[in-house]
């Protein structure tokens, strides 16, 4: 396992092509793409706020964390929702 400088120990492996996780705004967007865990993290700290929400407000995250082999932080995310950056915040602090 490697690891991204500035996110501990997170996987490196690449998700199968077509399973990224897509980020989007509430209107479809599409924001980013994450390939595999530490790239989730990395954009998770950089996307705009309204995707960050609109993922955790719908549980869009537990899904595809539990694909890549991350049911604890998986679970967790279930219980964060909010309408601020809070969420953002919370969620990072799963991975670190």
């Amino acid at each position: 396992m490697n690891a991204k400088k500035g996110f501990g120990m997170l996987p490196e492996q690449p998700c199968p092509p077509g399973k990224e996780f897509i980020f989007r705004t509430h209107d479809g967007k599409e924001v980013g793409r994450a390939k595999s865990v530490s790239e989730f993290v990395y954009l998770l700290k950089r996307i705009p706020l309204d995707s960050v929400l609109y993922h955790a407000n719908g549980g869009h995250f537990a899904p595809w964390l539990e694909f890549m082999g991350q049911r604890i932080i998986a679970a967790k995310t279930k219980s964060i929702k909010g309408n601020s950056e809070e969420v953002r915040r919370a969620l990072i602090a799963l991975f670190e």
